[in-house]
């Protein structure tokens, strides 16, 4: 879709981000080549194609916007088998992909970033203890047995809380930031610390 590609499709991601790791946001968007403007642009512009009733929906917005898929796998699901379909996104994550499981007629049951089947897992210690942008849902789930997921009800955010009762905050599938369980997500969390200025995913 003109004005609109995988560069823009990651200023998009990283707007919802922007709300727990700016700075992580700003090293990525400039990294890219882009000013602030132009990545608050491009989550405008995405907002825009989602409201619209003339854009495509579903898995036919995705090949308008950032093309055909690079890979695809059948997902066993029930009696059915749905379809997860992945991208190469340039930028911050290169070991990471983003994933939308696809049901009939080409409708995106759930869609987010996950780590790419050549990448291996991080080391995770404590789940107080890990780097923003480190990890991706699967990851902290493999790594902490007996976490589970809990859906915050907010359109691209999610939360995994561990056997300890610390919560982790994820947005568009990628940590992001933690809290004891019941206590409020800070606003501005702590610097990522050296050396995570462009976390490898």
């Amino acid at each position: 879709m003109r004005g609109f590609a995988r560069r823009e499709f990651v200023f998009m991601l990283l707007r919802r981000m922007d709300d727990y790791q700016p700075e992580l946001v700003q090293a990525a968007y400039t990294g890219l080549g882009a000013a602030r403007a132009d990545y608050l642009a491009a989550h405008h512009r995405w907002q825009q194609l989602l409201r619209s009733r003339r854009s495509p929906r579903g898995l036919d917005l995705y090949h308008a916007t950032i093309g055909p898929p690079d890979a695809e796998r059948p997902v066993p699901f029930g009696d059915l088998t749905l379809t997860a379909y992945t991208w190469t996104l340039p930028g911050p994550w290169p070991e990471l992909r983003w994933e939308a499981t696809v049901g009939t007629d080409g409708f995106v049951l759930h869609a987010w970033l996950v780590r790419a089947a050549s990448s291996s897992r991080p080391a995770l210690r404590g789940p107080d203890r890990i780097a923003p942008w480190s990890a991706v849902v699967d990851d902290v789930l493999g790594a902490y047995p007996g976490a589970r997921q809990l859906d915050p009800e907010v359109p691209s955010r999610w939360v995994v809380r561990t056997r300890h009762e610390y919560d982790l905050v994820f947005v568009h599938g990628l940590y992001q930031v933690g809290h004891p369980a019941g206590a409020s997500t800070p606003s501005r969390p702590p610097r990522a610390g050296p050396g995570s200025r462009w976390p490898a995913g």
